[in-house]
């Protein structure tokens, strides 16, 4: 029985790759509950992704999809983030097509 294949073994089928974009919340995003919130709203859209904090006190958002659902998700965000956090600015930048993501993950 095999565990491993050899490199020869490998099979290299096309990558799907998928429209990705990469949001960066400031304010009090940091230890309020804000990525867990941004996870919530993520799976109810059926978005795939990840939600990290970073060295400044900003929040990375990345997800996949079409712009009508990036329009989508950041109109029900405020909604959806815990009562201790604010945003004062999201930036928004266009990643092109990245490989494909499966399900939502916060990172630490």
């Amino acid at each position: 029985m095999k565990f491993f294949k050899n490199k020869k073994d490998k099979i290299d089928g096309p990558q799907e790759l998928a429209d990705t974009w990469e949001f960066i919340a400031s304010g009090v995003v940091q230890g309020v509950g804000f990525r867990w919130s941004v996870q919530t709203a993520a799976q109810e859209l059926d978005l795939k992704g990840t939600v990290q904090n970073n060295p400044d006190l900003t929040v990375t958002i990345r997800l996949q999809g079409k712009q009508s659902e990036m329009d989508n998700f950041l109109a029900l965000l405020p909604q959806k983030i815990s009562p201790f956090a604010k945003i004062s600015k999201i930036d928004t930048n266009y990643l092109g097509k990245v490989e494909k993501m499966h399900g939502f993950h916060v990172l630490y």
